[in-house]
């Protein structure tokens, strides 16, 4: 019979750098404390455990695997290294759970997601936004039909820094983004990518602003990411036929709004040949916001992690929403 995971059950996480001290502040507000990490710099492991002082800390990876007692496992780890680390975890029958982009290689991540589902191991990407109260309410937004038929999205996500040198910031950021179009529309629709253009500033070999241009069915979809930006900015906004929909994350007042405004033309017989003597016509209504009772994104994923382990469950931001995530980067 599986172990199922309780609030007393040990966990390990491999890296105690920013994110992994992200991963263990939520996991200590969910209740879980029994707590094993490592890291190659054992300067992090030593800071983190100064933050927690209940961690225990490993002395090495193979510790942690080799811990029958240990049955998930959470890898805040840099891409290069995450390969042989999954193959590892999977083969000691360990339950993963691996921050996003995981990997940089869709063919790589798609050899793991079949080697975890051959040897029954629960094997999540940690797409915090999938997981959002926000992205949720928007998703159910689009499905009420409010705004009409849906005919373009743009999103952003911009700041200055952080920097990284292991990854570009389509990888960093635009996974992000990536993530939130597939959990809106499901994994069923083709998303086509029109243009790609990196660029890259500080680094020859690192793009730090990206432009992405997609299309998904009708839809027209502009992804712009840069951490060389002076301001910080995290919005989504939908344009509908009926209706349009803006989302700022940084707004934490009235993150989410919905604009009655709309533009369109009148429907006249040909219109192609009169189109220069037509005018768009442009209704402006009155505005709204929605407000969500949310619950930390990051604790929202780390308890949905433990339930499909629980349940035995699928996750949705499996091995193969990694994949088609990442195929649309590489």
């Amino acid at each position: 019979m599986k172990l199922k995971i309780n609030k007393n059950s040990k966990i390990g996480l491999i890296g105690c750098g920013y994110w992994g001290t992200i991963l263990i502040n939520s996991l200590s507000q969910l209740g879980y404390k029994n707590i094993v990490v490592y890291d190659q710099n054992q300067k992090n492991s030593k800071t983190l455990k100064q933050k927690f002082n209940y961690v225990k800390i490993s002395t090495s990876f193979d510790q942690i695997i080799n811990n029958e007692d240990i049955k998930a496992i959470i890898l805040a780890t840099p891409p290069k290294n995450n390969f042989n680390l999954i193959k590892k975890c999977i083969f000691s029958k360990k339950n993963i759970f691996l921050e996003k982009p995981g990997i940089r290689d869709s063919k790589k991540m798609k050899l793991l997601t079949n080697l975890a589902k051959n040897n029954k191991i629960i094997f999540m990407l940690g797409y915090v936004y999938c997981y959002n109260d926000y992205i949720k309410k928007i998703k159910d937004i689009i499905k009420s039909k409010i705004l009409g038929k849906i005919q373009y999205i743009k999103l952003e996500r911009k700041n200055l820094g952080p920097i990284r040198n292991d990854v570009d910031s389509s990888y960093d950021l635009a996974s992000h983004d990536l993530s939130i179009i597939a959990y809106l529309f499901g994994l069923k629709k083709k998303i086509q990518v029109i243009d790609f253009k990196k660029h890259k500033i500080l680094n020859k070999k690192i793009s730090d602003i990206n432009y992405l241009y997609l299309k998904l069915e009708n839809i027209l979809i502009d992804v712009e990411t840069s951490w060389l930006n002076p301001n910080k900015v995290r919005s989504i906004t939908i344009i509908g036929s009926k209706k349009m929909l803006f989302f700022n994350e940084i707004n934490t007042y009235e993150p989410l709004k919905i604009l009655n405004k709309y533009a369109t033309y009148p429907k006249i017989q040909n219109f192609k040949k009169n189109f220069f003597n037509q005018k768009a016509k442009i209704y402006l209504g009155n505005n709204y916001s929605i407000n969500v009772k949310e619950k930390p994104s990051v604790q929202n994923e780390l308890t949905y992690f433990f339930n499909c382990i629980n349940k035995n469950k699928t996750p949705f931001t499996d091995g193969f929403f990694a994949t088609k995530i990442l195929k649309l980067l590489n």
